[in-house]
């Protein structure tokens, strides 16, 4: 199964960049299209990262702990903590054959690799160009 959360956490940032205002997290669901539970779950990690700011209260909700232009994806990224997308196994090689005892070192620097290329273009997407793209494709419908 796919981890949906990093992409839900995009959107929920992404939704807070375009509003500039105050959101809660039922307004939040909404536009994710889930359950505000599963917003206040990554809120909170979101809360932990600094990336945004929580107003308690019965008019209280969420908004961007900074501006837009300062916060990338890696940022986000980071903030999960996602398992690594690809990982070596975990087991001990067949001591008699190559492929089994070379396959670990292999592996690993492929998943350092993949890890390291990721972050680096997460680097380059600026939450506040996701939410230009937004408002220039709401005004073109």
């Amino acid at each position: 199964m796919v981890n949906q959360q990093f992409a839900t956490a995009v959107h929920i940032l992404t939704a807070l960049a375009c509003k500039k205002d105050l959101m809660n997290s039922d307004s939040l669901a909404k536009s994710v299209n889930t359950n505000p539970v599963v917003i206040r779950r990554l809120l909170s990690q979101l809360t932990k990262a600094k990336l945004v700011l929580t107003v308690r209260g019965k008019s209280g909700g969420v908004k961007l702990a900074r501006d837009s232009a300062s916060i990338n994806l890696k940022d986000v990224y980071v903030a999960l903590s996602p398992s690594e997308s690809i990982a070596p196994r975990n087991k001990s090689p067949h001591k008699e054959c190559a492929v089994s005892c070379a396959m670990y070192t292999i592996m690993s620097s492929v998943a350092d690799g993949t890890q390291k290329a990721t972050l680096k273009y997460l680097e380059t997407q600026k939450l506040s160009d996701l939410a230009r793209k937004v408002s220039k494709s709401h005004a073109n419908n």
